[in-house]
C-alpha cells in the first residue's frame, strides 16, 4: 500500500531508488513492535520496513527508532525537530488508521498540539523533501 508510494517518492526526491539496506524489513519491524507491545499505523510500519535506516532519517529532523517511540500526552511521537523544539506524533485514537493525521507539538511547560494538516505518509515525504532543499542551500 505505502511501500510503492515511498519508493516512488524517494526516487523523485533523491534521484535513486531505495535499497534493501535502507529499511528494517517487514519481519524485523513486526518483531520489534511485538517486543514493544506497540501497534502503529500501516504508513509507519511500511516506512520503517523500506526506509527506516535511510540516512535522511537522522540528517536534520530525526525519525525516532522504533524503540524510541514515546507517548507525550495522547500523541505517539515519531519525529523530533533538530533543535528539540517541535515534535510530530499521531493521536492515540488514530493509531488504527492506516494513514492518520500528524500532530505537531511545540515543546514547553505544556506541549501545545495542533493538526499539522498532513497524513502520515505524505508528511514524512514532505519532511525529507524539505530537508534536501535545506541541505542543498547550505
Amino acid at each position: 500500500m505505502f511501500k510503492e508510494y515511498y519508493a516512488s517518492q524517494f526516487k523523485e526526491i533523491f534521484g535513486s531508488p531505495l535499497q534493501t539496506s535502507d529499511g528494517l524489513g517487514d519481519e524485523l519491524v513486526q518483531v520489534k513492535l511485538q517486543q514493544l507491545g506497540l501497534n502503529i499505523p500501516k504508513a509507519l510500519v511500511q516506512y520503517y520496513a523500506v526506509a527506516g535506516l535511510h540516512w535522511i532519517n537522522k540528517e536534520h529532523n530525526r525519525l525516532r527508532d522504533l524503540e524510541e517511540l514515546e507517548w507525550f500526552d495522547d500523541k505517539l511521537v515519531f519525529i523530533d525537530e533538530n533543535q528539540w523544539v517541535v515534535y510530530w506524533g499521531i493521536s492515540k485514537t488514530d493509531l488504527h488508521a492506516p494513514n492518520p493525521t500528524v500532530w505537531c507539538g511545540t515543546n514547553g511547560n505544556v506541549i501545545q498540539w495542533y493538526d499539522d494538516g498532513c497524513k502520515c505518509a505524505q508528511f514524512i515525504m514532505a519532511m525529507w523533501e524539505w530537508t534536501i532543499t535545506e541541505l542543498e542551500q547550505e
